[in-house]
């Protein structure tokens, strides 16, 4: 396998693979874009000196970037075209810190969208002369002459139209034009959308071989539906350079299958915190989780729910003040099994992981053992009971402008739900327990038969415990006197939409009423959080 050796901060040297790019992650503020330059820096000597020699290419494409094209491009002999795109100018003394990044290179716009196209109408200068230098002299030979040659204008405009088929694109007689249906417009007319496609066809085709190219945001202003297809095609178009992307979009950089991850950790201002991880090695963890807990600053707190469900939003509101990101995982076995699985992955330690899960039916016991592995319960039976706990009803009464008597009306429809699941209710804590202790059921090392282990299974599961655990579920229930132990007990589902009614909307309305008091600026969303903060577990 081909590959590229390149430099990195500490004196580290990686072979990087042709083929496999390379996708750096980390948080906001961890001196990704700054790394990256510090890579351009310690490989290509030119980047400060005019005198040096390239030695290893590398080219890097700013987020910070202008996008406006001139009405015309003015081309420059190839020598000339070459050094004022890569180095910024075609003066012998230009440095690329200097001249392409104006001395400022995390920051200073970058303004090489004309440089480009004029270096793609050079390049198809050069190439047409050759070949018809090569067709000339196969003539005179008398031998057979050579096949039409793609040049890299077409080869741009083959992408486009691939990418945008209909909006075609016209390079020809060196100009940007676009015909839309009846309509022909110019270049500097199109959409940020649309430049930016163009501007990164342009860049990446007219890169040298062997060249690392580093794109800070490859997918900025580029619609979701295109931007893998785009990618995917210039990669499979230069084969023969390195990408590296630095992303915030995880969908993109799970896009790149096979990609080598740089993970940036923090930068102290002189030096970063930097690590390659190689995602084979965390099958533990789903690849796009893996992706979005290494890029965020904010401790980690995994929910049950899916991104779009109301739990999940809730866990947003309550937790994201609190320096929480909150990551929905599905059912609470996942929560627990991926929280646990991340505190098994040493390099991750840096990385603070917790875990929310409805109460169920667990038993004190099982709550304490899941704290202990850094997973919480709610003291509610699930997380829908937390849109009618009886502090936000009476909140809610007054928010909607209900009349009064509203909450009470919801507090007394919970307990007559409640009393009418009862006996269900306790049936399913039962089996609870019985699934609980059977998990504790231990043989033994000792070999046994098969009539000694059914005599264990009977011990465990005589009638006397069994009496005694209905016994003890019986009384958790029966105790459930009020709307707040009942909702501590209490496992049914749409609860809380049926509670909408009572305050005269539609019961699927009255959840998203909840939210967007919380997104709100309006007085109550303090006093819901106050509400939901009795019912919710204090993190680390």
């Amino acid at each position: 396998m081909k590959t590229l050796r390149i430099k990195f901060p500490h004196n580290e040297e990686q072979e990087l693979e042709f083929g496999k790019p390379v996708v750096l992650l980390g948080a906001n503020g961890a001196g990704k874009t700054r790394f990256s330059i510090k890579i351009e820096e310690l490989n290509d000597p030119t980047f400060n000196n005019w005198n040096a020699q390239e030695s290893v290419l590398i080219h890097r494409i700013s987020a910070q970037k202008s996008l406006s094209i001139q009405e015309s491009i003015s081309i420059l002999d190839h020598e000339s075209s070459v050094r004022s795109f890569f180095i910024g100018d075609a003066n012998q003394y230009a440095t690329k810190s200097g001249n392409r990044f104006g001395s400022n290179p995390a920051t200073f716009l970058l303004d090489d969208f004309n440089k480009a196209l004029s270096l793609l109408f050079s390049e198809e200068n050069k190439e047409l002369q050759l070949a018809h230098q090569r067709d000339k002299e196969a003539i005179k030979e008398n031998s057979t002459r050579p096949e039409p040659i793609t040049t890299v204008v077409e080869k741009a405009t083959e992408i486009w139209n691939e990418l945008l088929p209909h909006r075609k694109i016209d390079l020809t007689g060196n100009g940007v034009h676009v015909n839309y249906e009846s309509q022909r417009y110019h270049g500097k007319e199109m959409s940020d959308g649309e430049r930016v496609m163009l501007y990164m066809i342009c860049q990446v085709l007219v890169q040298r071989p062997n060249t690392l190219l580093i794109v800070d945001e490859p997918e900025l202003h580029i619609h979701k539906s295109i931007v893998d297809k785009l990618w995917t095609r210039l990669e499979s178009e230069r084969n023969d350079c390195v990408f590296m992307y630095i992303t915030h979009d995880l969908n993109f950089a799970l896009s790149r299958n096979e990609a080598k991850i740089l993970w940036v950790k923090s930068y102290s201002g002189t030096d970063w915190e930097y690590e390659f991880l190689d995602s084979a090695d965390y099958e533990d963890i789903p690849e796009d989780l893996l992706y979005e807990i290494i890029g965020t600053r904010q401790k980690v707190l995994f929910v049950e729910g899916t991104k779009n469900s109301y739990d999940h939003y809730l866990y947003q509101e309550i937790y994201k003040d609190k320096g929480y990101h909150v990551i929905p995982c599905g059912g609470c076995q996942e929560v627990i099994r991926l929280v646990k699985a991340k505190r098994t992955y040493e390099k991750l330690n840096a990385i603070n992981v917790y875990g929310i899960v409805d109460r169920d039916f667990r038993t004190e016991d099982e709550i304490s053992a899941l704290r202990g592995d850094g997973i919480y319960c709610l003291d509610v039976a699930e997380v829908e009971n937390l849109f009618v706990v009886p502090e936000l009803l009476d909140i809610m009464e007054t928010a909607l402008a209900c009349n009064p008597g509203a909450a009470q009306q919801a507090k007394d429809f919970i307990g007559n739900l409640f009393s009418q699941n009862k006996d269900n209710q306790v049936a399913l804590a039962l089996a609870q327990e019985m699934k609980h202790q059977l998990s504790l059921f231990e043989l033994g090392k000792q070999k046994l038969t098969p009539k000694e282990i059914k005599d264990k299974i009977d011990l465990k599961y005589s009638e006397q415990n069994i009496s005694t655990f209905l016994t003890e579920k019986q009384a958790i229930f029966d105790g459930a006197d009020t709307t707040e132990k009942i909702l501590a007990v209490f496992n049914f589902k749409d609860m809380s939409k049926k509670v909408g009614e009572k305050f005269g909307i539609k019961g699927r309305d009255y959840p998203q009423r909840v939210l967007n008091l919380l997104r709100s600026k309006r007085s109550e969303k303090e006093a819901i959080l106050e509400a939901l903060g009795k019912y919710t577990p204090e993190l680390p």
